[in-house]
């Protein structure tokens, strides 16, 4: 049987953009439970801003560490239709 990967010309890793929406969602639901352990504390503000620094961090240095800024990307075999 086939992969479905090579059929579909799917991707091998899991892309960008994807991971960069599972970690704001994960950052949404650390802040909601925070806030919802500790609502108006001093504590939570300062717990908020350390995570959101440590997001916005690992965020920046998660795509700069990305194989997908280094690669070539792939050749289309199909030319253009205005050459034809």
């Amino acid at each position: 049987m086939a992969d479905p990967r090579d059929t579909y010309d799917l991707p091998r890793r899991v892309p960008v953009p994807a991971r960069h929406w599972a970690l704001m969602c994960g950052m949404v639901v650390l802040a909601l439970l925070l806030w919802a352990i500790l609502p108006s504390s001093p504590v939570s503000v300062a717990l908020m801003v350390i995570l959101v620094l440590g997001a916005v961090f690992f965020g920046v240095a998660n795509v700069l560490r990305s194989r997908q800024l280094s690669e070539v990307p792939g050749r289309n075999p199909v030319p253009p239709p205005s050459t034809e």
